[in-house]
Order: structure tokens, then sequence, then C-alpha cells
């Protein structure tokens, strides 16, 4: 079984293109950096993403995964989904 690896980077666009289109308002700009919780990202919209993940990436993300500093910022989720990621693949 080979496994696909993910760039933090492609991670990232994609978990962006998620949020834009399916979770955020429209007005609302979200990137790496910006602070999930500053642009209203609650515990649903965060089960929506986990879920995406998981579907995306064939990815689980278990609940002791989600803290403060895996969740801060798409670059922080996409940096600990890619870490996950690789260590799976090796």
């Amino acid at each position: 079984m080979s496994v696909v690896t993910f760039s933090i980077e492609e991670i990232a666009s994609q978990l962006c293109v998620f949020l834009r289109e399916n979770v955020l308002a429209p007005q609302i700009e979200v990137t790496s950096d910006t602070a999930l919780s500053e642009i209203g990202v609650d515990s649903f919209s965060l089960m929506e993403l986990v879920l995406f993940i998981e579907r995306q990436f064939g990815l689980e993300l278990p609940a002791e995964a989600l803290t403060p500093e895996n969740i801060a910022s798409v670059g922080a989720l996409s940096c600990y989904c890619a870490a996950r990621l690789n260590s799976i693949a090796q």
C-alpha cells in the first residue's frame, strides 16, 4: 500500500479553500497565518474541518491532537497534519 504525502503548503491551500467555500462568510479572508479563532471558527466549524482532513487526506485526527497549538491557524494545523502523514508514510 502506498501512502501519498502532502507538503505543508498543499495541505494549507486545501484547508483554506475548504474554509472559504464551506465554513466562512464570503467576505472573510483566510490565509495560512490567520488565527482560526479570529475568523469565527468555532467547535462545530472545527469538526467540519477535521472531517474534511479525514476525507481528503485519509488522516484520522484523535481528539488529543486538537490542542490550542495545533488548531491556532491553518498553518499550524497543516504542519501537524503533514508531520503525521509523513510519519505514517515511513
